[in-house]
């Protein structure tokens, strides 16, 4: 479902998930959430929601933020390993596409 920024958990969960099963140092590990918005409308009606309070963006300019994402990680730390979570099939598969040869990524949801 679409849990806007609350999803953030998921992405903390499996970095703990990398160091306790896996062995993991976990300051290698940092869980980002790239906040574009949600068009969960009990989201975008909390008063108490914490997510970008805007429609989810989509297309171009969805794209544009993580490429822009992409970009500066990897000018950052140029050998890092990026997993892809909960970006919805409809953009999963084009953004798994546009960086698999560019950046060491997967996305669980469609390779695990």
């Amino acid at each position: 479902g679409d849990l806007g920024r609350n999803g953030m958990g998921i992405s903390e969960g499996k970095a703990l998930l990398y160091t306790v099963a896996g062995g993991m140092p976990p300051d290698r590990l940092l869980p980002v959430c790239l906040d574009v918005g949600t068009n969960n409308k009990a989201l975008l009606e909390d008063p108490t929601y914490t997510g970008l309070k805007q429609q989810r963006l989509t297309g171009a300019a969805y794209d544009a933020v993580v490429n822009e994402f992409m970009s500066a990680v990897q000018a950052w730390r140029p050998h890092v390993m990026v997993q892809f979570e909960d970006f919805g099939n409809t953009n999963a598969f084009r953004v798994l596409s546009s960086w698999r040869d560019r950046c060491c990524c997967f996305n669980d949801d469609m390779q695990g």
